[in-house]
Parts: structure tokens; sequence; C-alpha cells
């Protein structure tokens, strides 16, 4: 009687057929595993922008939108040129200055009011060179460097002061008027402050010409209510050139 055991011709082919069948399985399994990887790296890449919204450890960059027009730069003359004119520096009573050697006011620092006191006597007798170097030291109008491309001021005689500013262009495109007239008249009240001159010419120069011109005195700005008036009736009123 035949011995047919595991190890007979029939299972051995048997068996290599069923090997062969496992191998085939395992070796197709691993090409689709290689072709996957493959398909991965080389493929089936996926496009820049899926990478930034899947990758998790290179976060997907904030989705920017376009730079929103810059705004129009807000024109200096324009952030209080409708009511420059109303405030204006404490006028110096340099015959309170001559006679004290502290400040006497509560406004004027000490350093300031020394100065004012050395300089009394000679700014009281009309001395120009002391009225240029109160100019100089005590600056009135140097609150309004924002409002122009450059001020200047001078002293012409003991009487009378005089101030150029070069207007701002963006100044001069909308409110011409106002803003010569408001400038006008706060020079002058800041200059008036100052020095006891009786009055203020006022100029004013745009692409080297002048565009405006009026003389402020002393006396017609006395009794105004700066909150109420019109600067460029005023300016008008003086006899102003525009």
């Amino acid at each position: 009687m035949a011995n047919t055991n595991d190890n007979g011709p029939e299972n051995d082919v048997e068996s290599g057929l069923q090997g062969a069948q496992n191998l085939n399985r395992n070796q197709m399994d691993l090409l689709k595993k290689l072709a996957a990887i493959g398909s991965d790296l080389w493929g089936g890449m996926p496009s820049a922008a899926y990478q930034k919204e899947e990758t998790p450890d290179k976060p997907a960059a904030a989705k920017q939108d376009p730079p929103a027009p810059k705004k129009k730069k807000e024109i200096p003359a324009e952030i209080g040129i409708r009511s420059l004119w109303k405030t204006a520096d404490e006028t110096v009573d340099w015959t309170d200055a001559l006679a004290h050697d502290l400040p006497t006011d509560g406004l004027t620092g000490k350093r300031l009011w020394a100065f004012y006191h050395k300089m009394a006597d000679r700014v009281l007798s009309g001395d120009l060179d002391a009225y240029t170097e109160v100019l100089k030291t005590s600056n009135p109008l140097g609150e309004l460097t924002g409002f122009a491309k450059g001020i200047n001021m001078r002293a012409p005689s003991a009487e009378r002061l005089e101030s150029t500013f070069v207007c701002k262009d963006e100044a001069m495109s909308e409110n011409r008027k106002l803003y010569l007239s408001a400038m006008g008249l706060r020079i002058a009240r800041d200059l008036l402050a100052c020095l006891p001159v009786k009055e203020v010419k006022v100029t004013a120069e745009h692409d080297g010409k002048e565009v405006f011109s009026a003389t402020y005195p002393r006396q017609k700005l006395l009794h105004l209510n700066f909150n109420f008036i019109d600067p460029v009736k005023l300016a008008e009123d003086l006899g102003a050139k525009f």
C-alpha cells in the first residue's frame, strides 16, 4: 500500500504551486506599495497649494490680501488750520520782566524769565540786536513749523517785525485763502506777544512767488474775540494781497 504522506511528489508540487502563488501575492503587494511610494514621490505629488494646506509640519501660510491703497497723507496745515489763529503765545510783559528777577505770571519757566530779565532793558530801549536775540532764544513761531516748509522772522525796526513763510504745496490746493490768512494772523499774534512792536508784516511765498502779504497792527487786534472772527475777512479788511 502506497504510503501517501506530506512529503510525496504531489504534495511537493502542490506546495510549490502554493508557494509560488504566495510569492506572487507578496511580490504584487510589494510592487503595489512601491508603486504607491513612487506615486507619492514623483507621479502623484500634490500641488504646492495643497501641500501648504495639508502638510502638518509645514503650516499653511496665511493668505494675504493685496495691499490696500495708501490713504492720502493728511495735510499738516489742515490739522488745525480752522482754529490755528484762535490761540497764541502769552504776551511777555517786558516792564514786569525788568522789575522782577523771578517769574510773576505763573507761566514762564525760571530760565526763560531770567533771560527776559536780562534782556528787558535793551528790549524796552528798542535795541534791534536784543530783538534778534529774543527771537532766536524764545522761538515764538516754533509751533508752526508743521504748517509751512519754512518760516523766518526779522526785526527791521524797533516798531515792526516781519515774517515770511513758504507754503506747503498741499495746503494751497484747498482753502488757500483760509490757510494763508490763518497763518498770517497766528504769526502776527505770536510775534506781537513776544516783542513790544506796533505791527507785524507777514508774507507768504509759493513756488518762488509772493502769494500773500498783510500787515497786522497791534492796535487793530487788541479787542478782537479771536474765537469768532473770520481770518480771511480780517486780512482783507487790513488790505491783504492774495
